[in-house]
């Protein structure tokens, strides 16, 4: 509900729609927390601090993108968890498959084979390469059985 006419807008909507609910001296705060709880050796996925802390991982990035200490924090933790994982599943702490899986569903790693030239006729290049060489080739060999 709107304020009556020729009243002040109510304290926190300023800017239209209802207050919010999460201040910026909250959200600095959080970022300090958030970088706290990197440091203790159980962290490991950075959603889960949103789920201990009682509201949901989306508002992360809502948070990076109003403020700039959050913003900071959350981007140290996406290379945080990022070298965790694969430090943990390179010394087999973690689960090598599932750290494959989550990495390829966070960060976009993939796994596939790529394949240049030509699909339809992989012997393709070999042929330009050899462009009327197999003639002397054959040609020397003829001499050398001589």
């Amino acid at each position: 509900m709107s304020a009556p006419k020729g009243h002040a807008p109510y304290a926190g909507c300023e800017k239209g729609g209802r207050p919010t609910k999460y201040t910026e001296e909250f959200i600095d705060n959080e970022a300090d927390a958030f970088l706290e709880w990197m440091k203790l050796e159980d962290s490991v996925w950075y959603e889960s601090f949103a789920f201990e802390r009682g509201y949901t991982p989306d508002l992360f990035s809502m948070w990076a993108k109003s403020n700039q200490k959050f913003s900071g924090a959350y981007k140290i933790s996406q290379a945080w968890q990022k070298q965790k994982l694969l430090k943990g599943s390179l010394f087999n702490k973690y689960n090598a498959s599932i750290t494959k899986l989550i990495l390829a569903n966070t960060i976009g790693w993939t796994d596939k084979q790529q394949v240049s030239g030509d699909t339809a006729n992989p012997l393709a290049f070999l042929m330009k390469e050899s462009s009327n060489s197999t003639k002397e080739l054959v040609n020397d060999s003829d001499k050398s059985d001589d």
